[in-house]
């Protein structure tokens, strides 16, 4: 039988796009950062670290941007102008951190896994890999190297809180109502309301759109609640199925396919299929395996 398409869904695609046929194991990525910062070092083994400081101090890299063009593993693209960065290994799939320098700072979304151990062993200090545009706006220069020891503060904040520089803390806000995926439930911040998705087992901000597990319809998140639409396009990010030739149908974000390939396990992240997923713990890139597929 031949493989079906892996779908891969950009955030100006509708689901009913045409794609190219490839299997689980092509193009599968763990992310951009884990490969890109850690360029002519030495005693990399592709293994980011998960501890977080106590002084919240790291010295930041830069991926993305130019001829550096790569799918993040929580979903979206590492495409220089956006306001993500690594460590979700640390903080998770998706989390917003403030990044301070300079009297300035900038919210970021850990989108991607990274950077190599072996970058910050060559640093002598924790590692944050992030957009061109971040260390622009805290630096001045749109990219930084682990020896260029451009030192950040960083802490976790509420993911209601936009991304972009940050803005004066206020009161106010408000919740959204609903359910999961196809309600919403929305979490009033200093600014901006999100929403709870099941599917992804985690938020998401005003514009994300959401394939839903439930009913595979796509909803869009807007002022804190799910609205129904026709397809993912004009969405801000998409997250939809990802076919699998393994199984011989498209699979909901955050399902696990052990792939007839190569043997390999991967994890569907709404974007593409990537790698590596923890059979032991059922989790991957993204978070828990949704279900679990062995051959």
């Amino acid at each position: 039988m031949k493989p079906l398409a892996v779908l891969l869904l950009a955030a100006t695609a509708a689901c009913t796009a045409d794609v190219e046929i490839i299997t689980e194991d092509q193009n599968a990525s763990p992310g951009a950062s884990i490969t890109t910062t850690a360029r002519g070092l030495t005693g990399c083994h592709g293994t980011a670290s998960s501890s977080i400081p106590a002084d919240g101090m790291y010295v930041i890299t830069t991926f993305g941007g130019p001829g550096d063009h790569q799918p993040m593993s929580c979903g979206g693209t590492a495409n220089g102008t956006g306001w993500y960065a690594a460590s979700r290994q640390r903080y998770g799939c998706g989390a917003h951190v403030k990044v301070r320098a300079n009297g300035t700072c900038v919210v970021l979304a850990t989108n991607d896994y990274g950077p190599d151990v072996c970058v910050e062993t060559a640093a002598h200090m924790p590692i944050i890999d992030v957009s061109p545009a971040a260390s622009k706006a805290l630096f001045g220069v749109s990219g930084a190297g682990w020896s260029d020891h451009m030192v950040v503060t960083v802490e976790e904040t509420s993911t209601a809180t936009p991304l972009g520089p940050c803005l004066a803390d206020s009161s106010g806000g408000g919740t959204g109502t609903g359910g999961t995926d196809t309600g919403g439930t929305g979490t009033g911040g200093t600014s901006a309301l999100t929403c709870a998705s099941a599917t992804l087992d985690r938020d998401v901000s005003d514009g994300t759109c959401v394939q839903s597990a439930t009913d595979a319809l796509w909803y869009e998140c807007q002022s804190g609640s799910w609205v129904a639409r026709s397809s993912s396009s004009g969405c801000v990010e998409a997250y939809g199925f990802c076919n699998s030739a393994t199984l011989g149908k498209a699979v909901p974000a955050r399902t696990c396919v052990q792939a007839a390939s190569n043997s390999v396990w991967y994890q569907c992240n709404g974007q593409n299929w990537t790698p590596p997923v923890d059979v032991a713990t059922g989790t991957g890139p993204i978070g828990e395996c949704s279900t679990m597929n062995p051959l």
